[in-house]
């Protein structure tokens, strides 16, 4: 008898080790509910007049912002005012950008930075974004205000969401400039490549200027921009892992095929078309924003600026950001209307919903499970799916570590392998394992699990900056701590079970069933190491197949606990 004893022990302590996971009592769906995420979403515009001297930074609203950076004073091709009386018109002059305004532009950052959102960033030549013309100043001193603002950038990466090149002509977009060539262009964006760190993204107003920046456009053909030639292949082997950090604004978002002449500006009779471009974004802009302003349709009978036509495209894609000020009347539309798509768990949703839900990525937590129970000295294993449900994936790194919770007690644990939620990608499934090693103090107790995703994976210092929330109810996600839960587990700080009380209890078994207190919970394990799942209610669990068989119950109730041996007669 003292040997059988002895060899119930001896399994008992391997139990947690071996224990079966157990499905979380979570809810797995997505919630619909919109997500103030980093970097993603419909922005808001923010524009800043620079000057020699004098200036003072802007403030930013909204998740993430599109900062319009006006610096036509230093250009002395802009026409910054015209005298009524006279007809005097009075220039910007073309000189460095001087310390005054790059302290601005940095100050304008960190009051993003210290809201603990993103931005969009874009500068140009046109005084007060208004539509001038042909306002740029020479291509050398282009080149060099891009350098010094390079020096602001690498260090601001932390905030910066997507540099959207600008610098010619109207807007920014690269229109109605008296230099914009596509090999200026293509210079200006080389020269701000290689003046910033590699986890800056950069974009431009059209895909033929990514052509001609790498090299091939062949003249006026651009035929050669299709990812699966050799041309291209030798191209892109030339830039190395700098084409991966090149993308694409577009402020004639789904207007029509070409995008309103997005795609068929440029050189004339040029061969590049829409599925071009967009097996590009799919291929090389996996991790780099993409989105720009919506118009209206100019597609006649087949419009393309619907939530319809999206959830094909902005997979493709990667459509990260959308500015919710322009089109108005395209995005009212959206709102008034249902979403007719494939995506069942937004049927009968309205268009609007579905795309600022899709916006970058979204990621939904749609299986856990782990032990019930863990001892002393014995790691925590867990499993997850989560998938991204998303048009776009992470365009920056995050850290991922796990919260324990229990009360005012909490603690942030790494896993024993990296989890890289990069390879989270848009509309794929992931299945994520972790190992947790638990601190030794740890007191006895319920704790619950959490998953964090964060810039710096540090709770106790980064005051949860640039965290992750999942798209399933918020009602688990924290945002004390900035995690979202995947389960709880019973810790039982004992490596012996001469601590436990183990005795015979065949009172719990009626009829082959284990019978508990309304409020008591159950961990049972054979003597093979099997757990069987718990049950958390009076009319038990069926033990017939376990006839004539001694089992061992962890029997909770709320803080404490009995365990017992029990044979099923």
């Amino acid at each position: 008898m003292k040997q059988i004893l002895f060899l119930l022990s001896c399994l008992f302590l391997t139990f947690a080790s071996q224990a079966t996971s157990i499905t979380q009592n979570l809810v797995y769906v997505d919630s619909l509910e919109s997500l103030q995420n980093p970097g993603i979403g419909f922005y808001r515009t923010q524009g800043l007049h620079l000057k020699p001297e004098g200036n003072k930074p802007t403030g930013t609203w909204g998740n993430i912002s599109h900062l319009r950076m006006d610096i036509s004073e230093f250009s002395d091709k802009a026409v910054l005012s015209v005298n009524e009386t006279t007809h005097d018109t009075l220039f910007g002059h073309s000189q460095p950008l001087t310390d005054d305004a790059l302290a601005a532009f940095e100050a304008t950052l960190e009051s993003v930075r210290k809201r603990g959102k993103t931005a969009i960033v874009r500068f140009c030549y046109d005084p007060y974004f208004n539509g001038s013309v042909k306002c740029d100043p020479d291509q050398s001193v282009i080149l060099g205000h891009l350098k010094q603002l390079a020096e602001v950038y690498a260090r601001n990466t932390d905030v910066i969401t997507f540099v959207e090149l600008g610098m010619y002509g109207s807007w920014g977009e690269m229109h109605s400039s008296n230099v914009g060539t596509n090999e200026n262009i293509a210079e200006a964006l080389q020269t701000l490549l290689m003046n910033t760190p590699p986890e800056l993204k950069i974009g431009v107003r059209r895909p033929d200027i990514v052509a001609t920046w790498l090299g091939v456009n062949q003249g006026a053909n651009y035929s050669g921009f299709d990812i699966h030639s050799d041309l291209f292949a030798k191209a892109c082997e030339a830039k190395g892992d700098t084409i991966f950090r090149v993308g694409m604004y577009n402020d004639g978002y789904l207007g029509s095929y070409s995008d309103l002449g997005t795609i068929g500006m440029g050189e004339t009779n040029h061969q590049m078309t829409r599925e071009m471009m967009v097996q590009w974004l799919e291929t090389y802009s996996l991790h780099t924003p993409y989105g720009g302003e919506l118009v209206a349709n100019y597609n006649g009978d087949h419009p393309i600026n619907t939530p319809s036509y999206l959830s094909y495209e902005g997979f493709r894609t990667h459509t990260s950001y959308l500015n919710y000020e322009w089109h108005q009347a395209t995005i009212l539309g959206w709102k008034d209307s249902i979403f007719t798509g494939d995506d069942l768990e937004y049927k009968g949703v309205d268009g609007y919903t579905y795309v600022e839900n899709h916006l970058g990525y979204r990621f939904i937590l749609r299986s856990s499970s782990m032990p019930d129970t863990v001892m002393k000295n014995c790691q925590l294993d867990l499993s997850l799916t989560i998938q991204n449900v998303g048009f776009a994936n992470l365009s920056k790194q995050s850290i991922v570590s796990f919260i324990l919770k229990k009360g005012d007690m909490v603690f942030e644990l790494f896993p024993d392998s990296l989890i890289d939620p990069f390879l989270w990608l848009s509309n794929q499934m992931t299945n994520v394992s972790a190992s947790l090693s638990l601190p030794q103090d740890l007191e006895e107790g319920e704790y619950d699990l959490f998953i964090r995703l964060s810039e710096y994976g540090d709770i106790l210092h980064d005051q949860n900056y640039h965290c992750i929330q999942f798209g399933n109810p918020s009602s688990q996600y924290d945002a004390s701590i900035g995690a979202n839960k995947i389960g709880q587990f019973v810790y039982v700080p004992t490596e012996s079970t001469e601590l436990f009380d183990f005795q015979y209890q065949t009172s719990l078994i009626c009829d082959g069933h284990l019978l508990l207190e309304s409020d008591e919970s159950v961990t049972l394990f054979t003597v093979d190491g099997q757990q069987i799942k718990p049950m958390r209610d009076m009319r038990g669990i069926d033990l017939s197949m376990y006839k004539g068989r001694i089992l061992m119950a962890v029997i909770r109730k709320q803080s404490s606990r009995r365990c017992v041996k029990v044979l099923v007669k």
